[in-house]
């Protein structure tokens, strides 16, 4: 129950920071890459201020051939991540970040976990639903290949991720050294811009941005310590796929409620068929 708990939060903070952030982005309150500046920031802050004052996080140099294969992927997933935010309807995106999930149910296999026939049928379902969402839906097809490409990529970082914090590395250090990294990346790149990334923190709307997205993020990385990747990374899009549909409809005006609506029903029920083999030993 925990897990389900921290990913429902860390879907709504998400989906509050990124739709802050497309909108920021519009207006040019920001730059793209100040918008993966402030995505990364307070999550940073959060990891490093833990492995400071809380005993028990360790780092082994063991992890290094599978940690630095992980920030050249988590520079490129995020890259591809703001692009999708500005560019891309938030519904679209909801949707077909839901193609990470048969992927990582491939390699929880090879790490050991047991996929039920309910577990395969759950995937077929959520396919289904991705069918449905586009179907005669032009205008959620726009830019749809960086989500992708960037949903396929995503499952590298996050069993990468999995393995690194279950065989060497504390959350905390794990990810203040990948956060530490990206956010350099980031700010080289935004600080000749118009707007200072520093300077976004203090302002309101993008300053509430980038505490939304850090709390997300620290959440996200706790939650994978209480269940299989593949069941953490399946409820957060699931919950971030609601989210996204009603945030795009209340504040951007995206079409076809209610077919989104419906697809989502049935995302929710492929989801429900996916961890159903967990309830309740994992959570």
């Amino acid at each position: 129950m925990l897990a389900l708990l921290l990913v429902l939060c860390s879907a709504l903070a998400e989906e509050t920071s990124q739709s802050i952030g497309k909108r920021s982005v519009k207006r040019k309150r920001e730059s793209v890459y100040g918008l993966g500046f402030l995505e990364l920031f307070w999550g940073f802050i959060v990891m490093i201020g833990l492995v400071i004052v809380t005993p028990g996080n360790h780092f082994s140099t063991a992890s290094l051939p599978t940690l630095i294969p992980r920030i050249f992927l988590e520079i490129l997933v995020t890259y591809l991540t703001v692009e999708a935010i500005v560019r891309v309807e938030r519904s679209t995106m909801g949707f077909l970040r839901l193609t990470t999930i048969p992927f990582l149910l491939l390699v929880d296999i090879i790490l050991g976990y047991h996929l039920t026939p309910l577990q395969i049928a759950g995937v077929l379902v959520m396919f289904f639903a991705l069918v449905l969402a586009f179907h005669h839906n032009p205008a959620g097809q726009k830019g749809a290949w960086i989500v992708v490409l960037g949903a396929f990529l995503c499952v590298g970082t996050v069993s990468l991720y999995k393995y690194d914090i279950t065989h060497y590395n504390s959350v905390a250090v794990e990810q203040s050294i990948v956060m530490g990294v990206l956010l350099l990346v980031f700010y080289l790149k935004a600080r000749g811009g118009k707007h200072s990334p520093f300077r976004l923190l203090v302002e309101p709307v993008t300053g509430t941005q980038a505490i939304a997205s850090g709390l997300s993020s620290v959440l996200a990385s706790f939650s994978m310590l209480f269940a299989p990747a593949s069941v953490v990374i399946s409820l957060k899009r699931t919950f971030a796929l609601l989210w996204a549909v009603l945030f795009g409809r209340a504040y951007f005006r995206e079409h076809s409620l209610r077919r989104k609506l419906i697809s989502f029903g049935f995302t929710s029920l492929g989801i429900f068929l996916l961890v159903s083999p967990y309830w309740p030993s994992s959570w």
